[in-house]
């Protein structure tokens, strides 16, 4: 199949240059307004599905075609010739391929259906007996080839495929005397999934789909006759929409051709693949409508097309999408729906390691986040979606004895710019300035930070970030902590504010450390005060308290920690103790008088793993955790009260269709703390998610403040899970 990326299209001696669309003053583009052969006259137009209003282009009949779009081209085929067509948008002017689908004894059979995907094109062929095929077709000279069996034995001229240019989805129905069957194809091996079958006889004004357009990511169709509707791609049921036409039209295909890309959302500033390295993407429509959302992927100059778009190999955990290589890929999510996104390709640790950053577009309300995985030793860490476009951001870092602080520095522009640097120890005193980094548009780049500037080795403080003028950036920190290298990323903060925050989880002792690292980003001193509150009760925890820089502070016993911190300044709080000693969970919450923020580092000493959780600054009306409990991978929760009075916390959980499975209330009580692990052992919560993927949402009561955080085991590695807010 040609690259999307290809610029011009060589087809039986006509050359058609990708995008070239009707103009936008002729129609204004809609995901309702499609492009469309109208029968009896068979010429094609632009059709608003809405109302049934049809503009017609083209003077010169087509025939009875059904349409396709791929690289920004208008395909058709049809019972007439049995060959691809190539049709000039603006025109209707048809080049036809000279080899027809059945040929040279290849069993294509009867035509019965043509269609596209964000992959290609694809036509079905019933074959020897009516078992129909599917096949793929070659833009370039119509040739086609075979994919597999659909399975489906049924004759010629009674099914139909869907055109899409933003899915990779391909659906066909079927028609059998007056029942309508929807099926969803698999593009490896023409499989063919029956979705859902109904009998649209008389007096219902739906039925007979002539064609079908996966637009938006919903499924339209022209019922025959009738007007025009949609097709669930859950159930296969049929809507009508518009009514009133007695016109069928033979082919549909979106408008415009080439989708425009959709909004941008925010940047992951560090993704690795190959190599040791996969890194797993997942993206959440926390929204009542399906979205489109895309993924564009930068290099660096480590990589071999050095700065500029990645193209990585995809694989996707979730049945129905067949992997690809691509520097952007593009997929709608279904409503309150999740879409798992993983690197591929070799994995061998002595091999290059494809290092870059992501960029993420959403029509809708979509979110998400990526976590990176090392193969050997089992390590992970989370790549939080940077939503901010702050002026500044600010990474305190650790490069005392075992620790060590890497950096990903993203530009989100398509502009170069110079990244201004400014270095603090973490008495606030500036030891560096005047450095800057240059970055490519779009650019990437990463390093060690005591390698980059070496007047940080050996010390705690920060490096400040500078966004250059009319610019906007991405960091991110990776620390790693001996022995096994282990690995977490460290939070940017940026926009600190004055309002402090809570930590929904923290655990001391049997072998675990919570670290409290808290920076005064403000120009003056600023009081903080560190308060501890119990599991379930909320009443105040004492936890044995240390502080690792000199000076600060003597080892205690205490529920709270009050300090002045200078400006620039940071503060480390450390709660552990003995491995004999019992576990005590509970949370956390920060008040400040100054802009001070900050995070916690989890340490599981025994395992060597650590995972970091954001001082939650949010008071959103709800929180969304996404979950993943496949193939032993597994999720713990933690959710606690910043509220002086008790609190019911409702709960929805869904699987990664964005079907609901589970609802619950969590009663908590003032400032109190509750953690569970999803899935169905013994003091689990909620067995419906046990082996699959899904979403946790938490509202927030009425008049009440929450914070929760989801921690992910994957063998011995784990990393903490973002919270999504909606």
């Amino acid at each position: 199949m040609q690259s999307r990326l290809t610029k011009k299209i060589f087809f039986a001696g006509f050359v058609c240059t990708v995008g070239f669309i009707l103009t936008q003053g002729t129609v204004r583009a809609a995901d309702t307004v499609v492009y469309a052969v109208r029968a009896g006259t068979q010429t094609l137009g632009t059709l608003d599905l809405n109302t049934g209003v049809y503009t017609q282009i083209s003077q010169t009949a087509i025939s009875d075609t059904e349409l396709g779009v791929y690289g920004g081209v208008l395909y058709g085929a049809g019972g007439q010739c049995g060959c691809l067509i190539q049709i000039n948008p603006t025109t209707g002017a048809v080049t036809a391929s000279p080899i027809p689908f059945s040929h040279g004894g290849n069993n294509f059979g009867a035509f019965n259906g043509f269609g596209s995907t964000t992959d290609g094109l694809f036509a079905v062929g019933a074959g020897a007996g009516g078992l129909n095929a599917l096949y793929s077709v070659d833009p370039t000279t119509g040739l086609v080839a075979l994919l597999g069996s659909t399975g489906i034995t049924t004759g010629g001229g009674t099914g139909f495929l869907s055109a899409s240019n933003d899915s990779s989805k391909l659906y066909w129905e079927v028609q059998t005397n007056t029942v309508d069957a929807l099926y969803s194809i698999n593009t490896s091996t023409g499989a063919a999934t029956l979705i859902g079958a109904e009998d649209e006889s008389f007096p219902k004004k739906t039925g007979n789909p002539f064609s079908m357009v996966l637009t938006g990511g919903t499924l339209w169709a022209n019922f025959y006759a009738s007007g025009f509707g949609t097709i669930s791609t859950s159930t296969g049921a049929q809507t009508l929409v518009s009514s009133g036409t007695l016109v069928a039209f033979f082919g549909m295909a979106p408008f415009p051709l080439t989708p425009p890309p959709p909004p941008f959302v925010g940047s992951m500033g560090h993704i690795a693949a190959e190599g040791n390295w996969t890194t797993t993407f997942t993206l959440v429509n926390k929204g009542a409508a399906a979205s489109q959302a895309q993924l564009n992927f930068f290099g660096d100059a480590s990589d071999p097309t050095g700065n500029g778009p990645l193209a990585l190999l995809l694989v996707f955990p979730q049945p129905g999408v067949d992997p690809v290589t691509t520097a952007s890929y593009g997929q709608t999510i279904a409503a309150n729906a999740s879409a798992i996104i993983t690197t591929g390709g070799p994995q061998d640790p002595s091999g290059q390691t494809l290092t870059g950053s992501a960029q993420m577009g959403a029509a809708g309300a979509v979110d998400g986040f990526a976590i990176f995985h090392q193969n050997s030793p089992a390590q992970e860490a989370v790549v939080p979606m940077e939503t901010r476009n702050a002026s500044s951001y600010l990474l305190a870092f650790d490069n005392t004895v075992g620790v060590g602080i890497g950096v990903a520095v993203e530009n989100v522009s398509a502009q170069a710019g110079n990244v201004g640097v400014i270095i603090r120890d973490d008495a606030g005193k500036q030891i560096g300035s005047g450095s800057s980094l240059p970055i490519a548009a779009n650019g990437h780049m990463s390093f060690i930070l005591s390698t980059q500037f070496p007047s940080t080795a050996n010390i705690r403080g920060t490096v400040e970030f500078d966004t250059p003028s009319g610019g906007q950036i991405s960091v991110l920190g990776i620390r790693f902590t001996q022995p096994k290298n282990a690995l977490t990323t460290i939070p940017a903060l940026a926009n600190v504010g004055t309002n402090g925050g809570s930590i929904a989880h923290i655990a001391s002792g049997n072998g675990w450390q919570t670290t409290f690292v808290l920076v005064n980003t403000g120009t003056s001193p600023a009081q903080v005060h560190l308060k501890f509150f119990a599991d379930q009760t909320g009443t105040p925890l004492l936890l044995p308290v240390s502080f690792p820089q000199p000076g600060v502070g003597v080892d205690t016993t205490a529920s709270s920690v009050d300090q002045t911190l200078a400006a620039g300044a940071t503060l480390l709080v450390l709660s552990t103790g003995p491995s004999s000693s019992p576990l005590t969970t509970g949370s956390a919450q920060l008040t400040t008088n100054g802009n001070v923020g900050g995070f916690v580092i989890f340490r599981n000493n025994p395992f060597a793993q650590e995972a970091v959780v954001p001082l939650e600054t949010r008071n959103a009306n709800a929180y969304i955790l996404a979950f993943d409990n496949t193939n032993g991978k597994a999720a713990g929760i933690a959710i606690n009260s910043v509220s002086s009075q008790p609190v019911n916390v409702p709960v929805v959980v869904r699987d990664d269709h964005g079907n609901q499975i589970a609802t619950d209330t969590l009663p908590l009580q003032a400032n109190a703390h509750m953690s569970f692990v999803l899935g169905s052992q013994p003091n689990d919560k909620y067995p419906v998610t046990a082996n699959i993927r899904g979403t946790v949402e938490f509202d927030t009561p009425p008049g009440g403040q929450i914070s929760v955080v989801g921690i992910r085991a994957n063998g011995e590695a784990f990393t903490t899970l973002p919270a999504l807010v909606k």
